[in-house]
């Protein structure tokens, strides 16, 4: 009878240290700018400061934007320009699509607003520890979009 409990105590011991060891964080960095009046002017940058400590694992990259049922366009461009801690930059052009061809919104939420996250980067490392500088400005034709509330990067470890 005393060697069951002592089995079973392992064994709910076991199960919990593998609960627990298993509620890995996978958030690295998340962070949301607000674009003020809903009025995004096509020179403010929102830029993120990203501190890098861990070179060896592999992440994924996502934008997450929020834009109002006033948004005039079914799409979204967006240039990224990402700065390594050595000065150099390179740059993305990122497309996300807002709305069905039919015009419904996609992403979550009711009312005026809706949520969008958009993968842009799968499978990436970090060559080098230090800050990494992430700017992001709108690639539309027009000077000001309005109708985009928020603009934020997500950062996750694989």
């Amino acid at each position: 009878m005393k060697k069951r409990k002592v089995l079973f105590w392992f064994f709910l011991s076991f199960c919990i240290l593998m609960v627990l060891s298993s509620c890995r964080q996978r958030v690295v960095y998340h962070n949301m700018q607000s674009v003020e009046d809903e009025k995004w002017d096509k020179e403010l940058e929102k830029v993120f400061d990203v501190p890098v400590y861990d070179t060896l694992a592999l992440h994924e990259l996502y934008i997450d934007i929020r834009n109002t049922t006033d948004y005039d366009y079914s799409n979204l461009y967006l240039f990224l320009d990402i700065e390594f801690p050595d000065g150099l930059v390179i740059r993305d052009t990122i497309e996300c699509i807002l709305a069905h061809r039919d015009g419904r919104w996609k992403g979550r939420g009711f009312g005026r607003i809706r949520s969008h996250r958009f993968l842009f980067r799968d499978d990436v490392w970090f060559p080098e520890q230090g800050t990494y500088y992430f700017r992001v400005t709108h690639g539309m034709r027009y000077d000001t979009l309005t109708g985009i509330s928020d603009v934020g990067l997500r950062i996750e470890r694989k």
